[in-house]
């Protein structure tokens, strides 16, 4: 958006430097094409900004010089080809690139910090990037109360949203490469168009018909793309909210029915270390180390001490040494179910926490199967390739619609198709998105806090004894 802004301003500039009609005058016949309009059609004589009054162009700005003087009479006037000026054309080559150099700027970190000292940049220091080294994904921040607030106020989402392009947004760093490619094609297009055709060069514009033709292809395409995309950031967000909730129950029901206490501090200080290492399996393995991660399952490091403790040392190096085959997830849900059938429960209660463990084993696999499956690669290679080329070749139906905007229109419609695809991207592989720490820490957290009030406040004896109310009329009446 930025680029194509500037775009129309700066093209302005090259705007004075175009030659006359004159020049550009049909060689069949014999016409010479309408002056454009514009402060230098109507501002100096013979319609050209640099023209002296009787319609010759004057030496500072004309683009015809002495090689075009001594070309012979009838080849000038056969072809009307000017005598550019390398000087001239690669001056207003760069003007038109302006936009793009000035986005290269504001994408460098020098850029960022002037922006970000005219506070057109938000603070999103706080919020941590997708693994992989790259600094331009970040990841979906868990919303408060507040972050409601702000993400539904009007009028200002529209003014902090667009204005964030400048700085705080990382889409334009992600679309710089195409932009920059697009803005050079565009440019080059128009300066075709002004100088080579009226040399007697085939007109290379193209009618808008066909883009228009298959504009409704395409914009099924990328709504196919975002649609499967999102449905799968969907399903992997509730995969993991199950995961969450039945971490809690299987935490409870061992706080509750585990016979000894050991047996349920064993069991809750293992439970975390599922959601730990299953956040570790579906993430790169180069930016997270296991068994660091595991030893922060313990919950918070200022509670992490006595029966609030997480797994020891030995336990974390019996995971990672864990039997080839096994994923570190799966051992942990094989050692909690064998924590299960050691425990002495009765009949009813050992099967229901084994239908938990299922539940965990069947998520486990769930979120395996998303990641391992992207959108079929053919349609993704499919969507990228036919947008990028339908971009690429769209200047040539511009150009002779906008002339000197075309550039402007280039890049403001692909930053919009770019963006559409580039969401697609961002959602499709949702684990690394998604803010998994946060019901990892959660997990954790929880389960610290039961550990450490286990067989004290939150003992069998301080909860209230449930009467069935169809049995309260029964006991009545026998009483009586």
């Amino acid at each position: 958006f930025l680029a194509a802004t500037l775009s129309g301003l700066s093209l302005g500039a090259a705007y004075v430097f175009r030659p006359s009609p004159a020049e550009h005058g049909s060689a069949a016949t014999g016409h010479a094409a309408a002056p454009l309009r514009g402060p230098s059609s109507r501002d100096v004589p013979g319609g050209f900004a640099g023209a002296s009054p009787h319609g010759a162009p004057s030496a500072g700005l004309g683009l015809r010089g002495r090689a075009h003087e001594r070309q012979p009479r009838d080849v000038r006037a056969r072809f009307s080809m000017p005598d550019i000026d390398a000087y001239d054309f690669l001056s207003q080559f760069f003007i038109a690139l302006i936009p793009a150099i000035i986005l290269e700027f504001l994408l460098l970190p020098p850029g960022e910090a002037l922006v970000r000292q005219f506070g057109f940049a938000r603070d999103d220091t706080d919020r941590p990037y997708i693994e992989g080294g790259t600094s331009t994904i970040l990841q979906q921040s868990p919303f408060t109360f507040d972050a409601w607030s702000k993400h539904r106020s009007n009028p200002s989402r529209y003014i902090s949203t667009t204005v964030g392009l400048l700085g705080s947004s990382t889409v334009l760093k992600r679309l710089q490469a195409p932009l920059f490619f697009l803005n050079i094609v565009s440019a080059t297009v128009l300066f075709y168009d002004t100088y080579f055709v009226p040399t007697g060069l085939p007109n290379l514009s193209l009618p808008a018909l066909p883009f228009t033709i298959s504009s409704s292809a395409l914009g099924l395409l990328l709504v196919f793309r975002v649609t499967n995309a999102n449905n799968r950031f969907v399903l992997a967000r509730g995969i993991w909210g199950d995961i969450l909730n039945v971490s809690r129950d299987l935490a409870q029901q061992a706080s509750l029915w585990a016979p000894m206490h050991e047996d349920f501090m064993d069991f809750v200080r293992w439970t975390p270390a599922f959601s730990t290492s299953l956040m570790c399996h579906l993430r790169n393995p180069k930016t997270h180390d296991l068994a660091g991660e595991l030893r922060k399952c313990a919950g918070p490091a200022d509670g992490a001490q006595s029966e609030g403790r997480g797994i020891t040392e030995e336990e974390i190096s019996e995971i990672l040494n864990r039997p080839a085959g096994y994923s570190a997830p799966h051992y942990v849900l094989h050692r909690l179910r064998d924590k299960i059938q050691n425990m002495g429960l009765a009949e009813q209660e050992r099967l229901l926490m084994e239908a938990n463990i299922s539940r965990l084993i069947n998520n486990m696999g769930a979120c395996e199967n998303v990641l391992a499956t992207p959108i079929p690669v053919g349609y993704t290679k499919h969507t990228t390739r036919f947008l990028f080329l339908w971009l690429t070749l769209l200047p040539l139906a511009l150009q002779g619609q906008l002339g000197v905007g075309t550039v402007f229109g280039e890049q403001l419609i692909a930053f919009g198709l770019l963006g559409i695809e580039d969401v697609g991207i961002q959602l499709e592989e949702p684990f690394s998105v998604l803010p998994i720490e946060r019901i990892v820490t959660k997990v954790a957290l929880e389960s610290q806090v039961l550990r450490k009030k286990a067989k004290t406040e939150l003992s069998m004896d301080d909860f209230p004894k449930v009467v069935d109310p169809k049995l309260v009329p029964a006991a009545t009446a026998t009483l009586a």
